[in-house]
């Protein structure tokens, strides 16, 4: 016997229309392009999507279209987000910190056909059309100025394209299987690779980001306010675009200036309650914060993820009275982890709960199975004991990547990291397949030689990388930066390091470098780091 509940397709026009007809005066607050402030509400965003797509049918486009966006975090891309998504057409969020040959490589894979641009992304523009010619209309979004002079071919303002057009518009019905985002994975050895989210695993996304375990709890009634660090293009601005609307909750928007002074005012201004950003965000946003003499009294939740939390950074956030809360993902897999204690650690010390929350990655989240594997793939036991090869699955993971054959999709997900899961479902990442380091058989942790450079006062960053040594195949090398006025030598810093590990464990070698490379997404990019240091030889040991 089948159930007899009515069969509505889970798409995403659903949450902006229920966003509009509920919570429809709630605020979205985002930064123009220009720097100006625009004040919008959920009411106006689906007004504005509707006319979009209304116009861009009229004009010959329709759920065949490949379209893609190279823009930030700003209303207008809200307007395109649900505009060509209520369509029923891909949105390829493209990134405009990659470079040229990388996003035509992407453009040709999605074979995009319409790109939507700003003032700030018309230069990369330009020269993406120089490198390729797949985009075959190209539309600006103003900001109420004028259509730029540009050497872009068949490129017209939105403002134009929607003039004319109202909102009077029925979204239309489809599978909710069908692709609705598409992001491309950063920090890959190789070439991008793109996910291509459906309209029902980003409708569970969004569900799971705002259950308690993620946002925190919230008084009845009280206002959420919600502001993603994280640019849309880097998976999905980690759902907030797709879960604010959801619940009512204000939607805070940073335009393209991710600088900490900006973001900081907007925390600050906005009485935003919930953010969510990598730890070396959070560094500098701390800085920022203590510069300006703030106190950021209405941030009640910090959604840490991208790499483990220092325990300092634990420390420097809940000394604010601002709660950490640590969740693991990847663009094939969003929010895998909830970011929560096991329940029943409500009687934990504060110590105990410091070292679960800094040391573990959330546990297993009810859309994403994990489980560990050995060498050869069989399941290893999650005792918090044994390491494994991190694998995933469930129905927000990527069965398999765009442009791959049928025969290619995976019946789990290979993470790439090594992890270890603990009896009571939590999970910690013990490194990266490629970041582990092993020197004469055995494994060492990057992560944890990392942590216990960072623990000293004067460190600002550490990477441990792996270079080679004639005797134990390869040793570890540590690259830090310092903090201002730092005095701490190699010396000093090993002899930090040995309180906290074995004495195999510590680098021969440590270097101390100007600048941490960073990665678009903000985490360090130890594939420069190795291209700079990789085959420096490991002095003996």
């Amino acid at each position: 016997m089948k159930g007899l509940m009515m069969d509505e397709p889970l798409l995403l026009s659903r949450l902006i229309d229920y966003a509009a007809d509920h919570h429809g005066k709630t605020e979205v607050v985002a930064r123009k392009i220009n720097g100006q402030i625009e004040r919008s509400n959920w009411q106006d965003i689906r007004s504005r999507s509707k006319c979009l797509a209304k116009a861009l049918l009229a004009n010959g486009f329709n759920s065949e279209t490949r379209f893609s966006s190279l823009t930030w975090n700003t209303a207008n891309h809200m307007e395109v987000f649900y505009g060509v998504l209520g369509l029923g057409a891909p949105l390829h969020t493209l990134n405009p910190r990659l470079t040229v040959n990388d996003l035509g490589y992407m453009i040709g894979l999605m074979e995009d056909t319409v790109c939507f641009y700003d003032a700030d992304t018309q230069p990369l523009a330009e020269q993406i059309d120089q490198h390729c010619s797949a985009i075959q209309h190209w539309i600006y979004l103003d900001e109420g100025e004028p259509l730029p002079t540009s050497s872009l071919r068949n490129s017209i303002a939105l403002s134009e394209l929607k003039k004319g057009f109202d909102d009077n518009f029925e979204w239309p019905v489809f599978d909710e299987r069908d692709a609705a985002t598409v992001c491309f994975t950063s920090g890959t050895t190789g070439r991008p690779k793109g996910v291509a989210y459906s309209h029902r695993s980003l409708t569970l996304c969004a569900m799971n980001m705002t259950m308690v375990d993620m946002y925190g709890s919230a008084n009845n009634g009280e206002r959420i306010c919600a502001m993603p660090v994280a640019p849309i293009f880097h998976a999905n601005g980690w759902m907030m675009p797709f879960s604010a609307p959801m619940n009512g909750h204000k939607l805070v928007l940073p335009g393209r200036d991710f600088t900490p002074q900006s973001i900081v005012e907007m925390l600050d201004s906005e009485q935003v309650t919930i953010a969510g950003a990598v730890p070396t965000v959070w560094n500098d946003l701390l800085k920022e914060v203590d510069k300006r003499g703030l106190t950021l009294s209405s941030l009640g939740t910090a959604l840490v993820a991208g790499t483990a939390i220092p325990e300092r950074l634990f420390d420097a956030l809940e000394s604010r009275y601002i709660a950490v809360r640590t969740t693991w993902g990847m663009t094939e897999v969003p929010g895998a982890t909830r970011a929560s204690l096991p329940p029943g650690s409500q009687d934990l010390t504060d110590a105990q709960r410091r070292v679960l929350t800094t040391s573990r990655q959330g546990r297993v989240a009810f859309q994403a199975d994990l489980r560990i594997v050995d060498d050869n793939g069989k399941p290893l036991p999650h005792n918090g004991e044994v390491a494994g090869a991190l694998q995933v699955k469930g129905p927000t993971v990527a069965a398999r990547y765009v442009g791959e054959p049928e025969e290619k999709t995976m019946d789990w997900l290979e993470t790439g990291d090594i992890a270890k899961i603990y009896p009571d479902s939590t999970m910690q990442i013990v490194d990266r397949a490629k970041d582990v380091i092993k020197s004469g058989g055995e494994w060492i942790s990057s992560p944890q030689l990392e942590a216990a450079a960072i623990s000293h006062p004067d460190i600002e960053l550490a990477a441990a990388i792996a270079v080679p040594h004639p005797r134990w195949q390869e040793r570890p090398l540590l690259l830090c930066t310092l903090k201002a006025d730092a005095k701490v030598d190699s010396q000093t810093l090993k002899n930090h390091m040995a309180l906290t590990l074995a004495k195999w464990w510590l680098p021969e070698e440590i270097k101390f470098i100007d600048t941490m490379p960073l990665t678009p997404t903000g985490k360090i990019n130890k594939l420069a780091l190795r291209q700079r240091f990789g085959q420096s030889a490991a002095a003996e040991f």
